[in-house]
């Protein structure tokens, strides 16, 4: 069964952010540590290239997710959280399996944009790796530069963009809606960025910007920033998913405040 999507305003963009900081800022370390441990989780398959970790660190990267998702759900009930609640959804009897589902579809989807890229960008390898040592670095940037195509990195871009889109509310909506049809929570997930497409984009640019202006300092910023951009994301989807029926008895005008709290108390009350 699909639920139901609501709508919002761009403005709501900055708001699920403020959210973020809201939550972010009540146990703040903790939350930056999940944050790293997820990061580091993600470096193994580049420190110990087997394929063995890859896959292991591939699947286990939606229960982290998740596992980060629910410390910010269990904060906005004013509870204590520690780094160990990240691990939490391993455990979670009757989620599990389809979080581990999810797991593999991200993995497929990942080896078959490898193929494609490794087909679009072929020419520009071949210009990489079949160039002598004799020949001048001018001519070897030429080659390369010769063989870029800006077609296929558009198309490449654009498969990357939609895999991201399927996937990044598929997962809280398999964990906390509890929906088994992986392919159907991906279709939701798009639905969302189609119908959401102005809040997420300020969403997005913002995170953008605060990503360019952390590069000067080596992207350390990243480990303050990036805890709030998750929670903030975990607050769209509470929003965007709440029950429509918590509004029922609102007018409008009251409706419209009572999303604005969203930014004020870090938590959409459904």
């Amino acid at each position: 069964m699909s639920a139901e999507i609501r709508t919002f305003k761009a403005s709501f963009g900055v708001s699920w952010l403020k959210a973020g900081w809201t939550v972010f800022k009540a146990q703040p370390l903790t939350f930056m540590m999940m944050y790293i441990f997820i990061v580091i989780v993600g470096l193994f398959p580049f420190i110990l290239p087997n394929t063995i970790i890859q896959m292991a660190c591939a699947l286990a990267g939606p229960f982290l997710t998740v596992g980060f998702y629910n410390a910010a759900l269990n904060s906005q009930a004013g509870k204590s959280i520690m780094l160990a609640d990240i691990l939490k959804p391993f455990s979670a009897k009757g989620r599990r399996l389809n979080l581990f589902r999810l797991g593999l579809y991200q993995l497929g989807v990942a080896l078959i944009l490898g193929v494609i890229m490794s087909l679009l960008f072929e020419p520009v390898t071949s210009a990489i790796q079949n160039h002598s040592p004799e020949q001048d670095m001018e001519s070897v940037i030429a080659q390369i530069a010769a063989a870029i195509s800006f077609s296929d990195i558009a198309i490449f871009v654009v498969l990357q963009s939609l895999a991201m889109m399927a996937f990044a509310y598929a997962l809280p909506l398999v964990y906390f809606k509890e929906q088994a049809n992986i392919l159907n929570a991906m279709k939701q997930s798009l639905k969302v960025f189609y119908y959401n497409m102005a809040p997420l984009s300020v969403f997005g640019g913002i995170v953008a910007l605060l990503m360019i202006a952390s590069a000067p300092l080596s992207l350390v910023p990243l480990m303050f920033i990036m805890p709030i951009v998750y929670i903030g994301f975990f607050v769209s989807f509470q929003a965007i998913f709440a029950a429509q029926s918590s509004l029922e008895d609102n007018t409008p005008d009251q409706g419209d405040k009572h999303q604005d709290n969203i930014g004020q108390s870090g938590r959409f009350d459904a």
